[in-house]
């Protein structure tokens, strides 16, 4: 069992920066604020890893706070209730940003199938007539764009098997990853396309 404050005392305590009781008094916030924090985002579209990350950002959050002065004690409200309305405003925000960027993959997805004779990066990655030049754009690529590309298209591993793998974290990561990877692919393409000679370099399509 952490070593338990008062308000007052986790405010003074903070203030010292003693390294030492400043760890047994994020111990100490971290008995009293974790259950609430992971109840918080597990019931909101959430994990316990993100409500670990959320966690420690809210404590960073409060500890700043307390050493640039922006926090005052209050005695209507706890320190405990401090940390959790951080933890819940931010965690609100960041539903909102996964809100908007499933918006976007989803517009992204319309606007594409909307251009039936524009090349999906499936096609370009496997058009057998355009298989030179699709492997000398393809090559031009970054190392970690190529290796999620392969995952997904010629491996045809899911979104979640794909971060695990690629070290992203989430499902929402690689899908991020890969929006910026396509753009990146369809860029490398137009300038391959505009170019009056191609001459293609296949020099990576046996480690693929």
């Amino acid at each position: 069992m952490p070593k338990t404050f008062t308000d007052q005392e986790l405010v003074d305590g903070l203030l010292t920066k003693d390294e030492r009781l400043t760890r047994a008094i994020v111990q100490f916030l971290y008995h009293q604020c974790q259950k609430p924090i992971t109840r918080l985002v597990t019931r909101q579209h959430g994990d316990e890893d993100n409500a670990n990350d959320l966690f420690q950002d809210v404590i960073l959050i409060f500890l700043q706070n307390v050493w640039d002065g922006k926090y005052q004690l209050r005695s209507d409200t706890k320190v405990t209730t401090y940390i959790y309305g951080i933890a819940q405003t931010k965690w609100l925000r960041e539903l909102e940003l996964r809100k908007n960027r499933t918006a976007r993959f989803e517009r992204y997805d319309r606007e594409q199938s909307m251009l039936p004779d524009t090349p999906t990066p499936e096609q370009l990655y496997l058009n057998a007539e355009e298989v030179e030049s699709a492997w000398a754009v393809f090559n031009q690529l970054s190392d970690r764009c190529r290796e999620l590309l392969t995952a997904f298209y010629r491996d045809h591993l899911t979104m979640e098997q794909i971060a695990d793998e690629l070290g992203l974290g989430t499902a929402d990561n690689a899908k991020t990853r890969k929006y910026r990877c396509i753009q990146e692919l369809k860029k490398l393409t137009n300038l391959w396309n505009d170019q009056p000679t191609k001459k293609p370099n296949t020099t990576g399509l046996s480690a693929i």
